[in-house]
This record gives C-alpha cells, structure tokens and sequence, in this order.
C-alpha cells in the first residue's frame, strides 16, 4: 500500500478531459502504487468512482473535479494523506477523526464553544492538520446515521466553523456526562457506528469504580495493589469499620472528587469527612451503629464503594498521590505519556486539580520521599504500563486511553487507586505551557494513524531494523 501527502484542488468539471474526474501527477501515481486509472476514492465513509488521468508534472497536488469533490465532501486546498490499496483499487483520502463531546452548556462565546475544552480541542484539530489528520468535534446530534454524514466543527482561520463530512474513521469519545454517555439514543448511535459502519471507537464509555475493581483483582499481581473493595451495605460497612481505622466511600460513577467520605475510627468515635462541589464538612459520631446510619442517611440509594483507607506518604502534611497517562501509540501498543505528582489540598481529602489540588513532576516527588523501598519512576511507569494491558486483556471495549492513579504507602508499597477513561484536558493539567501541542494530543494522532494504516517515514525506518528477537508480540485486537 502506498502512501504520500496530498493538496486536493477542486476544479470545475469542464476543465477535465471526457470521461475523466481525477488528474495526478505520474510521479505521485509511483509514489502511490497506483496503476489502475479507474478506482474507487474514498474520504471518511463517502465513496465514489475515480477516472484518473495522468500529467508528467511531479506536484503532490491532486485535482478532482466539483461533482466528484461534493460527493467526498472534500474541501478546497485540503492537505491531506492520500493512500492506495491496490488489492481493492481504493485511493482514500484522510483520515478523519471525529471527537465526540456534548456541548459545554454554559459557554456562550463561540470563541470558548467547548468551555473548559476548547484549547485541548483546537490542539487535537491543529495537531491533525500537521499530520493529514482531518479532525472534527461532533456532538451526539450531529451524527446524521441516515445521511451517513456529520455536522461537525472545525477550527479555521483562529474561530470554529460548522463543516459538513462523511461520517469519521475513527471516533474518541470525550462525553463529559455520565447522564448524557448514557442515553439509549446515543448508546444505539455507537453501536451502529461500530458495527454497521465498520468505524473504530475508542474510550467508549466511563468506567465504574467496583466494576475496574473486580476486573483487575482477577489478575494475581495486580491484585495485591488494590485496597480492599466492597459495594456499600450498612452490614460490610460495620465489619469494614471494625477491621481498618480509616475509609473511603466513594460514588460508583463518580469524578472530580465529588461525595467522597472518609471514615475513621478513633476507638469507637467516629470521624466523617465529607466532600461537596462546594465545600467540606465534618461530623464527629459517637459509636459506629450511629455513623452506620447517618452514613446510610446522607448515601441513600446512591452507588457507593467501601474502600480500605490506607496510610499515605506525605508532602508538607499533604497526601500525595500520582497520575500515570497511558495511551497507545503508533504501533498500537500502551506507552507512558505524562506522569506527574499530585498533592492534596491543605483542607482537603482527595487530590483532584477540581479540588485545589497541585500538580508537581513525579520524578523530584519521589526523589523527596523517605520511604524505604520506594519506587523509581521508571518502575512506576512500568507498572502502570501493566495495569493497562491487564486492564485490555480483562475488560470489554476498546480503550486507547486511560488515567491511572497511583499512591504509596508510608512503607513504600504501590497502591493502585483508580483508573479513569477520561482523564482531563483542561488547562490546569498542561505541565509544560510553552508546548503548542501537548504530548497526549500528538499521541492521539499517532493512534488515529494506527488505526488507519498510516505509519510515518521514521516510525517504518523502526519497523525495518526489527530483528525477529525484538519483535512485538501480537495483541488481541478489539
């Protein structure tokens, strides 16, 4: 299969030869390993016939004529990648990656439509530009399945702008509601996207707390890292109570630290921390029957976990704990992109950013630690790099990205707190401001490229030196 960079032209049909809607260069047709003159061409999900005509010139430039442009639904002087398949004589054009994300309801300009999104957003549209990578944002309702085309929006010229585009091939679903990913209208858009169109989601769905936790206890050394985890009931609470001096209840579907308890026992006094979107309280309880049921009181029918409460290493009196973000790369295999250090706020219990939260670089954290045994950060990292493949191996669905939160005890053993699908991408997480484009953003296109067949000179230059020995082994693909 070959592949090049390409400048689409669109030019109106009466400047063709008869029969003819394609003009490439011989030159780009060698690049391309295209011998046949009459090809199917294709962009996103849009197909149609291509009459190519060939010019001794040795331009990338691709021109097509208006009708066949229209039905692609390609753009003028797009700069895209062009790939030839010639088993099935298809020239495609792309490819397209379409962010799915629901609208950030409270944001009224539309140089902000995306609220707290909205750099990261420009950054993934940008980054694919540089790349040949057409990147759009769709919102659920701008799938039109019928049309099997979306209304999405692009970044151009420094403001978004609404475009019209064959349905993507390949989706990341950044939908920042529960409520909203789970909705049976668009649960059955995702489906028949993966299984009618044939198209590649990845990240499809937020993942439960108890659920990650009963995956991943099934794997033997994974599952020493983990605290002690139970569905909430007012019996396991007492039992729990009475076996650990602290707990955590935490929301089963929950984030940024939200409706998190911690519970601890001071020999049968009862302390309960308590987190809200807007403050902290306490409530002191003077025996665990009556903490059963004040806690039962505030939970209700809500999910909740039991977590055992472990004893963290500290900075400043402040719990610390690290956030590993795994993704796949160009060769579709998990690798670290950013590992950072997070410490909590003087006022509160968990250290989420949301919460006041800061961030420090993971390496001179630990370097400032005095625990015996502590880890390296190349051991961290690698173990996150476990946890992820053994998370893949385990669970349902196909996820290419994943935030994993990792803790030390006062003895210097790993813990592993939480993995999250959709790890943020506000502002407040860039560690490094003077990047353009942050690294999760260029692995995001790294992976898009994967899926779509597309390897970049260098990346094939480390596939040729590959000796049989340093091989990667084949994953199960999903």
């Amino acid at each position: 299969m070959g592949q090049h960079r390409v400048q689409i032209q669109i030019v109106p049909n009466r400047y063709f030869p008869p029969q003819m809607n394609m003009v490439i260069s011989r030159h780009l047709a060698q690049k391309l390993h295209l011998e046949h003159y009459t090809i199917w061409t294709a962009f996103g999900s849009a197909a149609g016939t291509g009459l190519v005509a060939l010019t001794q010139t040795q331009s990338p430039l691709i021109r097509i004529s208006a009708s066949l442009a229209h039905h692609l639904h390609l753009t003028q002087s797009l700069s895209t990648n062009a790939r030839y398949d010639p088993k099935g004589r298809v020239l495609r054009f792309g490819p397209i990656l379409g962010i799915l994300i629901n609208q950030d309801v409270q944001a009224t300009e539309m140089d902000q439509p995306f609220g707290s999104m909205t750099r990261f957003l420009e950054e993934c549209i940008l980054a694919g530009k540089n790349r040949g990578v057409v990147v759009t944002v769709l919102r659920p309702e701008e799938i039109l399945l019928k049309d099997k085309t979306v209304r999405g929006w692009i970044y151009e010229q420094n403001q978004w702008q609404k475009a019209l585009l064959p349905l993507p091939d390949v989706v990341y679903n950044r939908i920042t509601s529960r409520r909203i990913e789970a909705k049976p209208q668009l649960q059955k858009k995702i489906q028949r996207l993966r299984n009618l169109h044939h198209i590649s989601i990845f990240n499809e769905r937020f993942l439960d707390k108890q659920q990650v936790y009963d995956i991943l206890k099934q794997d033997p050394k994974i599952r020493t890292m983990l605290p002690e985890t139970y569905p909430f009931s007012p019996n396991i609470l007492r039992i729990m109570l009475m076996k650990y001096p602290c707990l955590y209840l935490k929301p089963t579907n929950g984030s940024l630290g939200n409706g998190i308890f911690r519970v601890t026992n001071h020999g049968g006094v009862i302390t309960c921390q308590y987190t809200s979107a807007t403050r902290n309280l306490t409530q002191t309880l003077r025996s665990v029957p009556v903490a059963v049921k004040w806690l039962q009181q505030r939970i209700r029918r809500s999910p909740y976990i039991i977590q055992q409460g472990l004893t963290l290493v500290r900075k400043d009196g402040r719990p610390i704990d690290f956030r590993v973000l795994v993704q796949k790369n160009i060769r579709g295999e998990w690798a670290v992109t950013s590992t950072v250090g997070r410490v909590a706020n003087d006022q509160d219990i968990v250290s989420n950013l949301a919460r006041g939260g800061t961030l420090h670089k993971a390496g001179e954290v630990l370097l400032n630690l005095h625990v015996p045994h502590k880890p390296t950060l190349a051991q961290l990292r690698a173990k996150a790099i476990q946890i992820a493949q053994t998370f893949e191996r385990l669970a349902d669905g196909h996820y290419a990205e994943l935030g994993i939160d990792l803790a030390l005890d006062i003895q210097g053993k790993l813990w592993l707190l939480e993995i999250n699908s959709k790890p943020s991408k506000t502002d407040d997480t860039v560690t490094n401001p003077t990047l353009t484009t942050r690294p999760s953003v260029s692995r995001l296109i790294d992976y898009t490229c994967h899926l779509c067949g597309l390897v970049s000179a260098a990346e094939g230059r480390r596939k040729i030196k590959r000796t049989p020995q340093t091989k990667p082994v084949r994953r199960k693909s999903r």
